[in-house]
């Protein structure tokens, strides 16, 4: 029983044995196979798609078309070199031959005719067909061309080539269709390729024909603005060169006379012309007179040429009257030019240019050279532009002129009205001192007892002589500030100055109800001043807020160090001033409109303040606010010699 039950098993074994092998060999070892050839075509088919993309490129001519498409043939033929390949292209109804890859019986002739319905079908439906059999079919001398290559099946596939040339057809042959499977995807991609590169190179083609084209015409453009370029360019160096002559004319130590000779100088030079001269219109004599500094005229000759408006046979009358350029090739046999001013200046050539300002003409501008038929209508159009810059500059130099003169008169009396100022305030200055030591001895009763009504009477006087000596101090510190008031500057310290000036303030302050702090810190640096004039500074900012804050308030003055300048500031809590009014109380003789009625002053310390900080190369400003008080404040630089 034993021996039976293993006999089986044996037998079971190699049963199983036998059909795993069977199996294996049977199916398995097929389907491996098959998988390994699948593998191997699909590598190959992307080494060759790899090899061929990399390579591609987009011709910039059409017959470079060509190398790309044999390029890709000789690749497809080079992977099936058992294959028979043909290029085919249409013309006339029929498919020429033009290129082939395979080794041949007899060489075939290109560029021949044939005819197949099977062309015209893949050429219609742009699909790729398989023909196992390609002896059957209405053949026109295809049969005998496939003979030559040993073609017994083929493929083909229709592209379009570059730059819009005749449809071509791809044919791939084989003595039989075995494999087409594997050559089928290598035709697709190589006829797709082609397409592809086809329709870029049309683009590119294109591209560069267009660009082309642009060429041309962008060389054409260039070589008219190179014209029109050299052409500005010359009038742009003359334009330059009239500007710089006007830049140096115009400087404050030229007359007119010698401004224009400078730019009928250039004119001249310009032009290559031998006279220039600018006749100007004379309305008391009603005459064109030449102008001083005219070019290439001597001045005895200069003076003898003077024209009357009316004589209408001048043409630089004409000119003149009717503002039209004119230019003559021979002024002196010229019946429209005055010949014996043409001979005296010894002149052929002639151009004459109205010189205008806005609507008003103020005369001609000749330019003559001894060549005839020397000027150019182009040389006419510029001077042209000249003139009407010329007549500005003439007007320039008037008015130029005219200004001088006023300058010079009001300096004069400017220096007159200081000299005036200064001589009468000290004259006034003794007969008020007089007047003030009289009243004040009267006052204290010495000279006799004085009533009610007297007292009063003199007090007012007192009050008056006060006030009238005060403007007239603040008129002669005006008259020397404006004037070259000479300061001593020297390291001074503010805080040390405005304790001073407070300590001072304090019983005009109490006379008012007023409280004035000091409020400067000590070891502020040191500032370059004069100690005299910005202690007045000091005065007058701290009187005015005495005199403005009104009774029982508060005048406080601090300082603060801003490193490269001293700020010292004098606030009140006053009414404060009014936004519109700001900007003007530093002006001279203003006085604010709510308080010129109320409180006394002449209306000169802001002034004073104002200009004896700036001639210490400081700044002085006002903060107010209405209802909420003001701030005055000046700023002096910080000395850079420290003591």
């Amino acid at each position: 029983m034993i021996n039976e039950l293993i006999g089986a098993g044996v037998l079971g074994a190699a049963g199983t044995f036998g059909a795993y092998w069977y199996l294996k060999f049977r199916c398995l070892l097929p389907m491996e196979s098959s998988l390994r050839s699948s593998r191997k075509a699909f590598a190959d088919f992307t080494a060759f798609t790899r090899e061929t993309m990399e390579r591609a490129y987009a011709p910039e001519q059409p017959e470079h078309y060509g190398d790309i498409t044999n390029y890709y043939l000789i690749k497809f033929h080079k992977a099936f070199p058992d294959g028979a390949i043909l290029l085919f292209e249409k013309g006339d109804a029929q498919w020429r031959l033009t290129n082939y890859l395979k080794h041949f019986k007899a060489e075939p002739k290109l560029l021949t005719s044939y005819k197949w319905s099977a062309f015209d079908r893949s050429s219609v439906e742009g699909e790729l067909l398989r023909f196992d059999d390609v002896r059957t079919g209405d053949h026109q001398g295809v049969d005998e061309l496939f003979g030559l290559f040993g073609v017994r099946s083929a493929m083909m596939c229709t592209f379009k080539p570059a730059a819009g040339g005749p449809e071509r057809l791809i044919v791939f042959g084989a003595a039989s269709p075995a494999c087409f499977d594997a050559a089928q995807p290598y035709l697709r991609f190589v006829a797709s390729q082609l397409s592809s590169i086809s329709r870029v190179s049309d683009k590119v083609i294109a591209l560069k024909k267009e660009t082309e084209h642009l060429k041309s015409e962008v060389s054409a453009v260039v070589k008219e603005l190179d014209v029109a370029g050299s052409r500005l360019i010359q009038r742009a160096r003359e334009r330059k060169a009239l500007y710089e002559v006007v830049t140096k004319v115009t400087a404050p130590a030229n007359d007119a006379q010698n401004g224009c000779a400078a730019i009928l100088n250039v004119v001249a030079k310009m032009v290559e012309a031998d006279v220039v001269a600018c006749l100007l219109f004379d309305e008391a004599k009603g005459e064109l007179v030449v102008s001083p500094g005219a070019y290439g005229i001597p001045e005895p000759e200069r003076m003898l040429y003077s024209i009357p408006v009316s004589n209408h046979a001048s043409a630089s009358v004409r000119t003149f009257l009717s503002r039209k350029p004119f230019i003559t090739a021979d002024a002196q046999n010229d019946p429209d030019v005055l010949a014996r001013y043409a001979k005296l200046w010894d002149i052929h050539s002639l151009m004459i240019v109205p010189i205008s300002l806005r609507d008003r003409i103020i005369g001609v501008m000749r330019v003559g050279s001894r060549r005839p038929d020397f000027f150019t209508p182009d040389q006419l159009e510029f001077l042209t532009i000249i003139a009407d810059e010329l007549a500005i500059i003439i007007e320039m130099f008037t008015l130029y002129e005219n200004l001088s003169n006023k300058a010079q008169e009001l300096a004069q009396l400017n220096k007159l009205k200081d000299e005036f100022l200064a001589t009468v305030s000290h004259e006034l200055k003794t007969p008020l001192t007089t007047i003030k030591g009289f009243v004040s001895v009267i006052l204290s009763g010495e000279v006799g007892p004085l009533n009610e009504q007297q007292q009063n009477f003199l007090t007012v006087t007192d009050q008056s002589v006060n006030r009238l000596t005060s403007l007239i101090s603040n008129l002669l510190d005006l008259s020397r500030l404006n004037g070259k008031v000479e300061m001593e500057f020297h390291n001074v310290d503010l805080s040390e100055l405005v304790r001073a000036s407070v300590s001072a303030m304090q019983l005009k302050a109490r006379e008012k109800n007023v409280t004035l702090t000091n409020a400067m810190p000590k070891g502020l640096p040191p500032v370059q001043a004069d100690t005299r004039w910005i202690t007045q500074v000091v005065d007058n900012l701290v009187i005015n807020a005495i005199k403005y804050a009104g009774t029982g308030a508060s005048v406080k003055v601090d300082g603060t160090d801003k490193g490269e300048a001293v700020v010292v500031c004098v606030e009140d809590n006053g009414p404060g001033i009014p936004a519109a009014e700001q900007k003007m109380v530093f002006d001279k003789f203003y006085r604010g409109k709510a308080s010129v009625n109320q409180v006394p002053g002449t209306g000169l310390g802001l002034a004073i303040c104002k200009s004896v900080v700036e001639k210490h190369g400081g700044k002085i400003w006002v903060e107010s606010r209405p209802g909420k008080g003001s701030k005055f404040c000046f700023a002096l630089p910080v000395s850079k010699k420290q003591a």
